[in-house]
Order: structure tokens, then sequence, then C-alpha cells
């Protein structure tokens, strides 16, 4: 990440438990304490609710949808955005709420996830693989297409190799011995 982003990241995570503060504040003095406590309150039985119902069965549905090769990711960030909208929800303050309940409404988490978030996976673990030092003795080499870049280079899988008796993994071949 840019030394700007992480500044302004660092900058919305401190601000942010302010901005919650502050307007619990205002809204006790709008509605009165006990209505935001009712209120506080409520929301945090409804986080709880969301997350107890959510659970592990939409991961277990989503492990057994990419198990039989049908698209998976798509109910596994259903649930993952479910779980954010149960936490956002336990934790007592009026734009968290409002966020947790916004992502509560089922077009809006699959508008999210067709638009952005797998999306944004996709960039982080391009970034991760891209970002990866030392990755052995293979070379691999880049050159400018017409169509754009390609990366050429060598790879071996692992797990199709059978391991030997009393080894927990085989070392890897060298091509320069």
């Amino acid at each position: 990440m840019s030394q700007p982003f992480k500044i302004a990241a660092f900058v919305v995570f401190a601000a942010f438990p302010l901005l919650e503060i502050g307007l619990l504040i205002r809204v006790g003095e709008l509605i009165g304490i006990w209505r935001l406590a009712a209120i506080i309150i409520g929301t945090a039985v409804l986080g709880t609710y969301v997350i107890r119902r959510v659970g592990l069965s939409v991961f277990e549905r989503a492990l057994s949808r990419l198990g039989s090769e049908r698209e998976g990711f798509s109910p596994l960030f259903d649930g993952f955005l479910q779980v954010v909208a149960g936490l956002l929800l336990i934790f007592p303050g009026v734009i968290s709420d409002v966020i947790g309940l916004v992502l509560l409404v089922p077009q809006v988490r699959r508008a999210l996830i067709r638009t952005g978030l797998l999306k944004l996976v996709t960039l982080f673990s391009y970034q991760a693989e891209v970002g990866r030092t030392g990755l052995g003795d293979t070379e691999t080499a880049v050159h400018d297409d017409a169509e754009g870049i390609v990366i050429e280079g060598e790879y071996e899988r692992l797990s199709e190799k059978p391991l030997t008796p009393g080894k927990a993994v085989q070392a890897r071949r060298s091509r320069y011995r």
C-alpha cells in the first residue's frame, strides 16, 4: 500500500469512534437516553440473532458448492457480509447500526458482491502473488504483447507427487544440480 493510503486509512479508523460517540450523544439529546438505550439494545439483539442464524451454515453451503464445481464464492461472501452486518449491529453506534442494517438487505449484498467485493478480493490476491519475493529458482520472463503483458514461467505441482513413507514433504528438485 502507498503511504498516503495508509495515512488516510489511519485517519478514518481513528475518527470513526469519535464520530460514533459524538453522534450517539447528539441522538441521545434528541430522542432521550431511554429510547437510545432501547435502540442500542435492540440492534445488539438483532446482530446476535443474525450471527447465530447465519453461523456456519452459509460457509458449509459455500464449501459444498465449491466441491460440486458450482459457483461457491457468492454464498460465501453473502454469509461473510451477513456476519459483518451482525457485528456492526452489536457494536453501539448510529453509523455502524445503519451500515449493518443496510447490509442485511439481500439486494444490497448481491450488488456489493457483484460489483466490488469479488473484484477487491481478486485484486488483493493478485497483489499478493505479484508482491511475493523469492519464488524459488524458476526463471520468469515478462514481455509486452499486442494484447497486453504476458508472464511466462515454470511451475511444478507438489501436491500431485506421491509422498515417500516416513516423510511429510518431499524436497524440491533443483534444476541446477
